[in-house]
């Protein structure tokens, strides 16, 4: 008796935790896009998306709101219908990628460099739709290109409540 009261316990354990994994939102991070098209600046789209990646996984370190995808699985979809974010359609192309992805929402931006200053928009987008959330969008945010990565806690603080 006390056998199967043990693995129905269990099981019930096993159960929830399967609910509580595909309950929630997963999230892709994508790669930024580089609106000025200049190659010296294409690092730029992976290191903001991996700051922003981080900086949402350390916000929910438990992921019991949103899980983010790895960035690793993101590349690879992306890598599979040959997008680059250097590429002008990448934004009209990367709904393919996103579908493979399984996720329900998707945090996508761009840059643009003009002299010594950096402009960074990003948005979180329905997957559903393929619109961004008109309440949950960071624009227009002007930093030194030397101080660029102090946009990610800017950036955080507008996109994680669309999150949960």
């Amino acid at each position: 008796m006390k056998k199967s009261s043990t693995l129905i316990a269990l099981a019930m354990i096993l159960l929830i935790n399967v609910f509580n994994a595909y309950s929630q939102n997963r999230i892709a991070v994508l790669p930024f896009q580089n609106m000025d098209g200049k190659f010296e600046y294409n690092e730029w789209c992976y290191t903001l998306q991996d700051s922003l990646s981080k900086a949402l996984h350390s916000a929910d370190l438990d992921e019991t709101a949103y899980r983010i995808v790895p960035a690793d699985s993101v590349e690879a979809a992306l890598a599979d219908l040959n997008l680059d974010p250097a590429n002008p359609q990448y934004f009209t192309d990367m709904w393919k990628a996103i579908s493979k992805l399984k996720v329900k929402k998707v945090v996508c931006g761009s840059f643009v460099v003009e002299g010594n200053s950096i402009l960074i928009k990003a948005a979180v987008y329905d997957v559903k739709l393929k619109l961004p959330h008109p309440k949950y969008q960071a624009t227009n945010i002007f930093k030194d290109i030397d101080k660029a990565f102090e946009a990610i806690e800017e950036i955080l603080n507008v996109v994680r409540p669309g999150m949960l």
